[in-house]
């Protein structure tokens, strides 16, 4: 894409060779629209502008534009053009007010005009020029379809001042000293050259219209001795992009290459680096722009991807659904080597999923399984397989949910294939999931008592054993990952008010307070630290003579939960279901200490 510079009143004005460069610009522009035969009545009507220059003084209100059609059309016929204005060096809005529309010929009408405003900004910035454009008539050719509006500067170019010592010259260029001074230029566009550092500390910004893909060069040139040029240039967000001093030694001036990720305007900052007086010491400036070649795919490809394919990285996650069996091969895409397939399933709390990998009779596949959180990181400790079992080249990975979001699940080959068997390296996924309930809470009914003596009847209330809890789904391996978060205070202790219980006949009933603690020792020391608790798991406490359930919790952040003033009259049993942990303590109050031994797992994929 080429934009045209801004002109001062001393230079030379537009010529032929810039109108073609134009031309050029206008062809990417529209190039891509198609144009419509006519129908034979009309193959002889010509639309276009009156002249290839239209001129106006910058304090005019606007430039009036002719656009003619040849030859005459007949009464019955209408013909119709659009048109619209384009930034040469002139910026809308700035300099001018953008315009475009439709254009109707009827009833012999052989000539019209458009307007296009003129804005006078009181600033010495030279000549400037804006597009005009013809286009998309589907019954008339366009000849000429570009010509240039030129915008003469009204304002006086600064000049220089007397002070008593030598002269002291600042360009025609200022003010640029910022990001919203910057200004414009065009890739490709003649240098800028007269450039100043005047007054002293003075910073000149420009700016250009750059596209993604491109690779532009800037670079400052033809330093007059005593000055020495640093280079900055800045994105669309006036993030840095790249600096430079010297592009060379010896050589002041300053050179920056750059390819840009997204079109938009960019920005460059030239400062000087030397002391001295700036006056009569002058740069030039100028951005140019290459097309990088595009890399050829190397040549035998193999064919046979899955559907699933581009699925490498984990913003092209290949979706999944609970219950879905995909049918995938390590067939790679894109140039790439080897292939590694990365999956979505999106998970709530409070579930167990199982994913699987099957290897197919007749496959040499060998996968290897590991899941990553909804950031796309892998868990703390790893969480993974590769053989489900000896002999079974698939894999499989269980996991508890705590968080509802996108699990993501990576799997590669253990053997990854060469290119020409890729194909026959076939497997199937698919994922299951399993719903934990608690146990409900049993609730009390009350028994008649036989009368006694002095005759009054009454009731004594009795309580409805409590079935054992069914235990909780195992899950292979056990991810204990999301509760290693750091938390910078201990939690709130979760108090669990005792379910009501029988008053048994005998014995003398006391008050205890039992608190469980389920930890998962990640660094080995068989002591709990206040990042290695067991969220959310659950713990029962039974009468250890009757069975009858006295009291029903879960687990807070750092793996804690605490019963008090549970009443019983001897020994009581404590449930970790999850972990199929039973432990009889006595009736008195106790401290009981549940650790998990961390486990080895799968470090990756290859």
């Amino acid at each position: 894409m080429n934009r045209l510079r801004k002109y001062s009143a001393r230079e030379i004005p537009v010529g032929i060779a810039f109108i073609g460069l134009f031309a050029l610009a206008l062809m990417g522009l529209y190039g891509s629209q198609p144009t419509q035969a006519a129908p034979a009545e009309y193959q002889t009507l010509v639309i276009g502008f009156s002249n290839y220059n239209y001129t106006v003084n910058e304090n005019d209100s606007d430039a009036t534009i002719e656009v003619k059609i040849e030859p005459d059309p007949s009464i019955t016929m209408t013909a119709t053009i659009s048109y619209t204005t384009l930034n040469g060096t002139a910026i809308a809005g700035r300099d001018y007010t953008a315009v475009s529309g439709i254009i109707t010929f009827t009833n012999s009408l052989t000539t019209t005009t458009f307007t296009v405003p003129i804005i006078n900004n009181n600033n010495s910035d030279g000549d400037r020029t804006v597009i005009l454009s013809l286009f998309d008539s589907a019954s008339a050719s366009v000849n000429p379809a570009t010509a240039i509006l030129t915008i003469l500067d009204d304002d006086p170019a600064p000049t220089a001042t007397a002070t008593g010592g030598p002269p002291v010259f600042a360009d025609a260029y200022e003010p640029n000293n910022n990001f919203s001074q910057a200004s414009d230029t065009a890739a490709d566009a003649p240098t800028i050259c007269s450039l100043t550092f005047y007054p002293p500390g003075d910073e000149d910004y420009f700016r250009w219209w750059g596209k993604a893909g491109i690779t532009y060069i800037i670079a400052t040139s033809n330093l007059t001795p005593g000055l020495d040029t640093t280079l900055d240039v800045y994105s669309s967000n006036q993030n840095i992009l790249g600096s430079n001093d010297d592009q060379s030694p010896g050589n002041f001036a300053s050179r920056v290459t750059f390819t840009a990720n997204s079109d938009g305007y960019f920005y460059a900052r030239v400062r000087n680096k030397a002391p001295g007086d700036p006056v009569n010491k002058t740069y030039c400036f100028q951005v140019t722009q290459t097309v990088q070649d595009t890399p050829t795919p190397p040549p035998g490809f193999p064919t046979g991807a899955d559907a699933c394919e581009y699925n490498s990285t984990i913003d092209t996650a290949c979706l999944i659904v609970v219950g879905e069996t995909k049918s995938l091969t390590f067939v790679p895409t894109l140039g790439s080597s080897q292939d590694t397939d990365v999956f979505k399933l999106w998970v709530k709390p409070g579930i167990f999923y199982t994913c699987d990998t099957e290897i197919p009779a007749g496959s040499p596949a060998d996968t290897n399984m590991i899941l990553l959180d909804a950031s796309g990181n892998g868990f703390n400790p790893p969480i993974g397989n590769d053989d489900k079992a000896i002999g079974d080249l698939g894999s499989q990975v269980s996991w508890l949910s705590y968080y509802t979001g996108w699990l993501f699940i990576e799997v590669g080959p253990v053997n990854p294939p060469p290119l020409d068997e890729a194909a026959l390296y076939t497997y199937t996924l698919s994922c299951v999931q399993t719903v934990v309930t608690p146990t409900p809470t049993a609730t009390a009914t009350r028994a008649a008592l036989p009368p006694g003596n002095g005759g009054g009847g009454g009731f004594v209330p009795t309580s409805t054993p409590f079935p054992t809890p069914s235990p909780f789904p195992t899950p292979t391996p056990i991810d204990f990952s999301q509760f290693f978060t750091p938390t910078p205070a201990p939690p709130p202790v979760v108090v669990i008010q005792p379910l009501p219980t029988t008053t048994p006949a005998g014995g003398a009933e006391q008050d205890i307070t039992i608190n469980v603690t389920v930890y998962y020792d990640e660094n080995n020391n068989f002591q709990p630290e206040l990042t290695e608790g067991i969220v959310n798991a659950a713990v029962a406490v039974y009468d250890n003579g009757t069975g009858q359930l006295i009291a029903f919790g879960h687990t807070n952040e750092a793996g804690l939960v605490q019963f008090a003033g549970i009443k019983s009259t001897g020994a009581v049993r404590v449930e970790v279901p999850f972990l199929n942990h039973s432990q009889v303590v006595a009736a008195d109050n106790s401290d009981i200490l549940v650790r998990v031994a961390p486990q080895p797992l799968p470090g990756g994929i290859p």
